[in-house]
C-alpha cells in the first residue's frame, strides 16, 4: 500500500503542475513543453519534474528558456500547489528536460503501422479516425493543434486536441495520458502491484476492502452482466487463460481445463458489499478480466480531464477498439466524421458517422484468434458456454459513454443479431456485421 499512496501522489503531482503550467502560467517562455513524468522522494521533501520539449528534432538541443521559465515560476507553483492539494508540505521542485521521448517521430511510425494494418483489411473505425488525426485544422483557425501518443494499458493512447494555445493543449494532453496510466496501475491484470491483481490473489480468501473506485467500477460491471444476461462479465480470467488469451499462445483447451475454468467464471460468484467496499469470490479459482471494459473506463476519464482543462475539442483513442469525440473540430461543427468498414471489404467504408460527444467502440473476431482444423476460433468468449462466441464478424456500438460502448459491443457480439434488436440501449446507435452476412443498424443511424 505504501508504494501505491506514492505512486498516487506522483500521479496527483504530475496532473497538478501540468494544469498550473497550461492555465496559470503568464510566461510565454513556458510553453511547447508537456510535464511527462514526476519522481517524488521518498520523504517526500523534493521532487523531480521531468518535462519534454514538443517538436524537438532528433538530434536538436532544446531550447533552455522553457526550463528557465519554470525555474522562475518554481515559487509560484509551489504555493499553487499547496492551495489546490492542500498539502502541509509542498515538495521542493526540480525541473529537467526528459529527452527520452521524440513524440513527433512515435506519432508518424505509429501512423505508418496503422496505415500498413489497414492495407491488410483491419476493419472498423481507425480510417475515418486518421483523417482527424492526420490533418491540421481547415477553415483559418486560430485554434493550436496538438497530437502525442502513449504506449499504455496493452495498446496505443492517442490524444489529438484543439486549444488556444499549445501551453494549455499539451498541459491538457499531459495530465490526461497521466489519468489513464493511474487507472492501468488500477486495473491491470499483467502488473501484480496492481490493485485488481491483488483482488484476483487475495479474494478467494477472505473480504478484501477496495477502493470506492474500483467497487464502483464492479458494480456497474455487475450491472452489465445482469442486464445483459451474462453475455458481458468481467468474471471470465480463468476461461480467457484456458484458451491461451492471455499469454498464449492460443489453442483448445482439453474437457477438464475448460470445464475447470467454466466452473471457476460467472458473475454470480462476485460478492461485492457496496457498503463495506469489499469483495469476496465464491469460488476458490475465479478471476476478473478487465478486458472488455478497462480501455473504455479509462478513455472516459482521460475525457474527464481534458474537460476540467477547458478544452472543447478532441479526440481520445484506444488502440483500434473505442474513441471519444469531444465536442467538433473546428472545420465542421457537426462533428468528426468516422469511417466505419466491414470486415469483408477490405479499404472500402461501409459506413460514415458524424459524432459529436460520442463514444464508439468495435468488437470483432478478427482482433485476436487462432485457426484450427479449418476452423477459426476468436477471443471474445460466451461465458455462459466458455466456448468462443460466433455468428457475428463484428460490432460498433455508439453511445455517450466510452465504458458503455465497449461493454455492450462486447455483450451484442456475443448474444447476437436477433437479442440486439430486442434489447437496445438508451442514446445508442448500433452496427452489426453478420458472419457470412450484411452489416445494417440495428439501433439509431
Amino acid at each position: 500500500m505504501a508504494s501505491h499512496r506514492h505512486e498516487r501522489a506522483e500521479s496527483t503531482l504530475r496532473r497538478e503542475i501540468s494544469r498550473i503550467v497550461a492555465s496559470d502560467l503568464r510566461d510565454p517562455d513556458a510553453a511547447n513543453i508537456h510535464i511527462s513524468s514526476v519522481a517524488l522522494a521518498p520523504d517526500k521533501r523534493s521532487a523531480r519534474v521531468l518535462v519534454t520539449p514538443l517538436g524537438l528534432r532528433p538530434g536538436q538541443d532544446p531550447d533552455p528558456l522553457p526550463l528557465r521559465a519554470l525555474e522562475r515560476a518554481t515559487p509560484f507553483i509551489r504555493k499553487t500547489l499547496s492551495q489546490t492539494l492542500r498539502m502541509r508540505q509542498v515538495p521542493g521542485l526540480h525541473f529537467a528536460y526528459d529527452l527520452g521521448e521524440q513524440h513527433s517521430q512515435r506519432i508518424d511510425n505509429l501512423l505508418k503501422r496503422i496505415e500498413k494494418r489497414s492495407r491488410k483489411g483491419l476493419p472498423a473505425l481507425l480510417a475515418g479516425v486518421l483523417l482527424q488525426f492526420a490533418t491540421p485544422a481547415q477553415g483559418g483557425s486560430s485554434l493550436q493543434r496538438i497530437e502525442v501518443s502513449a504506449a499504455i494499458m496493452g495498446s496505443e493512447f492517442r490524444i489529438a486536441c484543439h486549444a488556444p494555445t499549445k501551453k494549455r493543449a499539451s498541459g491538457a494532453i499531459t495530465a490526461a495520458l497521466d489519468e489513464v496510466r493511474r487507472i492501468d496501475k488500477l486495473l491491470s491484470n499483467y502488473k501484480e502491484t496492481s490493485e485488481l491483481s491483488k483482488l484476483n490473489r487475495e479474494a478467494s480468501n477472505r473480504d478484501v476492502k477496495v477502493s470506492r473506485e474500483l467497487a464502483d467500477l464492479l458494480e456497474s460491471c455487475l450491472r452489465y452482466s445482469q442486464e445483459s444476461e451474462g453475455a458481458f462479465d468481467i468474471s471470465v480470467g480463468s476461461l480467457v487463460k484456458a484458451w491461451g488469451f492471455y499469454n498464449g499462445p492460443p489453442a483448445i483447451p482439453n474437457a477438464l481445463a475448460l470445464w475447470w475454468a467454466k466452473r471457476n467464471s460467472g458473475y454470480q460468484h462476485l460478492k461485492l458489499n457496496r457498503s463495506a467496499s469489499t469483495v469476496r469470490f465464491l469460488r476458490s479459482g475465479l478471476q476478473l478480466d478487465p478486458g472488455g471494459i478497462g480501455k473504455g473506463y479509462a478513455v472516459d476519464q482521460a475525457v474527464a480531464v481534458l474537460r476540467e482543462f477547458g478544452i472543447e475539442r478532441a479526440l481520445v483513442s484506444s488502440g483500434t477498439s473505442s474513441i471519444y469525440a469531444l465536442g467538433a473540430p473546428p472545420d465542421n461543427e457537426e462533428g468528426w466524421r468516422l469511417a466505419i468498414r466491414a470486415p469483408s471489404k477490405e479499404g472500402e467504408a461501409d459506413t460514415v458517422v458524424r459524432l459529436r460527444d460520442e463514444a464508439l467502440s468495435t468488437s470483432g473476431s478478427y482482433e485476436k484468434f487462432f485457426e484450427e482444423d479449418g476452423k477459426r476460433y476468436g477471443h471474445i468468449l460466451d461465458p455462459r458456454t466458455g466456448e468462443p462466441a460466433t455468428g457475428i464478424e463484428a460490432v460498433s456500438v455508439i453511445a455517450p459513454l466510452t465504458i458503455d460502448t465497449e461493454a455492450w459491443s462486447t455483450a451484442f457480439f456475443v448474444n447476437g443479431a436477433e437479442w440486439t434488436k430486442a434489447h437496445p440501449i438508451p442514446n445508442g446507435r448500433v452496427f452489426l456485421c453478420e458472419q457470412d452476412g450484411p452489416c445494417n443498424w440495428l439501433a439509431g443511424k
